[in-house]
């Protein structure tokens, strides 16, 4: 540990990068999906319950739900929105699957690992499309929902394509 011409300690942490960290679309085009974020959301229902003339707290787990809310710009390569007729249609859900492939991007260090999360059954729910005069680049949101995520040990084995 080293000190600053303040008298700080000063110690470097391990460092990182994202560069690695990839969005699959399983069955999807090319790389150029111009996907700008995405925010992946897993929640469970838990009810907490009491009982009368007792100090006993039970927690019931009840179902589980998912979301996704994304941001992408409309580009060449995506223009022809097969997207969102492949993940727009709820007869496609068995067959839509998200993965965020999770690496670090400094894989000299090796101790964070990699992995994968899925989410399968992915639906559009809604889409929305802006425009401004200043650069004319369309953007997109897409609101999903989805039925399960899972995770994986190794991102190197997740299906689909790098898109982000």
């Amino acid at each position: 540990m080293a000190r600053d011409i303040y008298n700080r300690n000063v110690e470097l942490g391990s460092p990182m990068a994202a560069d690695a960290i990839r969005i699959l679309l399983a069955e999807i085009g090319d790389s150029d999906f111009l996907m700008q974020s995405v925010n992946f959301r897993y929640q469970q229902t838990v009810t907490r319950l009491w009982e009368l003339g007792s100090v006993k707290v039970f927690m019931f787990a009840g179902r589980t739900e998912g979301d996704i809310q994304a941001k992408r710009i409309i580009g060449p390569k995506n223009v022809s929105l097969q997207f969102i007729e492949k993940y727009g249609d709820v007869c496609n859900m068995e067959k839509n699957h998200m993965t965020l492939k999770l690496e670090t991007g400094c894989t000299s260090i090796g101790q964070f690992g990699s992995g994968t999360l899925t989410a399968s059954g992915v639906v559009i729910n809604s889409v929305s499309y802006a425009i401004q005069a200043q650069d004319k680049i369309i953007n997109e949101e897409l609101a999903m929902m989805f039925v399960l995520m899972e995770k994986g040990g190794n991102a190197g084995q997740a299906g689909g394509t790098a898109v982000a």
